[in-house]
């Protein structure tokens, strides 16, 4: 198992803007976790309590770091409405406090990354991967990004990667920007030639389980980033265990195990997913 000091912060909310069609980007601060904090690694929030006591959540909510600004204390999370606790967060304000519990889990690898770098986000899976991506950048390597959505509205990251200095290769699946179809069509198209020195990629079960094949066939090394309902966030409810191939054992807890694992280690099936 990872293990990892992290903290329990009463963060102030400083932006929750809305980026896209049911997509918003909160930051607070949080300067215990914005010191800490690594690609890969998430968050647990606790959600306000909504009037009706019926109504609210009852366990914290996962969510990726978005990226971390040491300096100013800073910690920004992507995040879709999807229930009822990402429609309260989507509620609270600048000025506001929310308890926030982090950096948790196992991050990427960025030493021996290599010179070139391929990330394969689908939808929410970006999150991570945008984060990852400015790094990678800062040490001088080269990042190729394959970005797939349901709409050109939902390529909320776009902008980030690209000014960061990535390349950016789309696809949508009304065609409404880039190539129309699956974000795995574009890995298709790679050259036959070694593609990068090691692949990253987080997104729906079966996005990844097509570039964990890919990986395979080229023969380069690579990490996953997997999303699934976590209860406790450390390990201990068990409610997060993913299956791995053939080794010293059968599962792993995404939450503290994970989030990242290597590509070659994952048995994929379809249906994961809670991480926002």
């Amino acid at each position: 198992m990872y293990r990892q000091m992290f903290f329990l912060e009463n963060a102030e909310i400083v932006e929750n803007d809305r980026v896209g069609d049911g997509l918003y980007e909160l930051k607070c601060r949080a300067p215990q976790i914005a010191g800490k904090g690594e690609p890969g690694q998430f968050v647990h929030v606790e959600i306000k309590p909504h009037q009706d006591a019926s109504a609210s959540p009852l366990l914290r909510r996962p969510f990726s770091l978005y990226g971390t600004d040491a300096e100013r204390g800073m910690i920004s999370i992507l995040y879709r409405i999807r229930g009822v606790g990402t429609s309260l967060l989507a509620e609270v304000g600048p000025g506001e406090y929310l308890s926030v519990l982090g950096p948790l889990g196992k991050g990427f690898t960025l030493s021996g990354a290599g010179s070139a770098v391929l990330l394969v986000g689908g939808g929410m899976g970006i999150a991570p991967l945008a984060y990852l991506a400015d790094r990678l950048l800062e040490s001088g390597c080269g990042v190729n990004v394959l970005y797939g959505a349901e709409t050109a509205r939902e390529l909320v990251a776009l902008e980030k990667l690209e000014q960061s200095g990535a390349r950016c290769h789309v696809a949508t699946m009304d065609g409404s920007r880039g190539h129309k179809g699956l974000v795995t069509d574009l890995l298709a198209r790679m050259p036959a030639e070694k593609a990068a020195d090691m692949i990253y990629s987080c997104g729906p079960s079966e996005m990844m389980a097509h570039v964990a094949q890919f990986a395979k066939e080229r023969g380069i090394p690579g990490e996953v980033s997997l999303e699934s309902n976590m209860a406790c966030g450390v390990g201990v409810c068990l409610g997060c265990a993913v299956r791995l191939k053939a080794g010293d054992r059968d599962y792993a807890k995404v939450c503290s195990d994970g989030p990242v694992f290597p590509i070659d280690q994952v048995e994929f099936e379809a249906g994961e997913g809670g991480r926002k």
